[in-house]
């Protein structure tokens, strides 16, 4: 064998290695965006719903319905999940979050507060299907 041979040789068996290193890495990067795509889908799809069952100033309209993320936000400002144009309601006003197989509601430190059935919520509180969550003149049921 030549020497000239042998160089090409081990050109020829590095410039494999680098093809099929390049390779794997690509592999590996469609195999995670692939699992991230699926996650983030599960994620930000609906899994259940509030339904406005009065609202004082009629906006939002009765029977309104909006999709419940597992992160929903409520508020007056446009940026939420669900807004809400009433006075009473502040502009981050509450979140509704799913933790650990549970939903549960959070008052953000609105300066009306967050009724939960009645009952001011003080942190955070689990709600379940049939709750009513009210936010100045407008009553939301939670339906999961």
């Amino acid at each position: 064998m030549t020497p000239t041979l042998i160089l090409y040789l081990i050109r020829l068996f590095s410039a494999l290695l680098l093809l099929g290193f390049v390779g794997a890495i690509a592999w590996l990067i469609y195999r995670e965006m692939k699992v991230t795509a699926v996650s983030l889908e599960q994620q930000e799809r609906p899994q259940g719903k509030l339904r406005v069952i009065a609202s004082e100033k009629g906006v939002p309209v009765v029977d309104t319905i909006y999709p419940l993320l597992s992160v929903t936000s409520l508020g007056r400002a446009v940026n939420n999940t669900v807004v809400l144009s009433d006075s009473y309601a502040s502009s981050q006003h509450a979140l509704i979050v799913r933790r650990e197989g549970q939903w549960q509601l959070q008052d953000l430190g609105s300066r009306n507060g967050t009724l939960l059935n009645d009952v001011p919520v003080r942190g955070t509180a689990v709600i379940s299907s049939g709750d009513i969550i009210a936010i100045g003149g407008v009553q939301l049921k939670v339906e999961l």
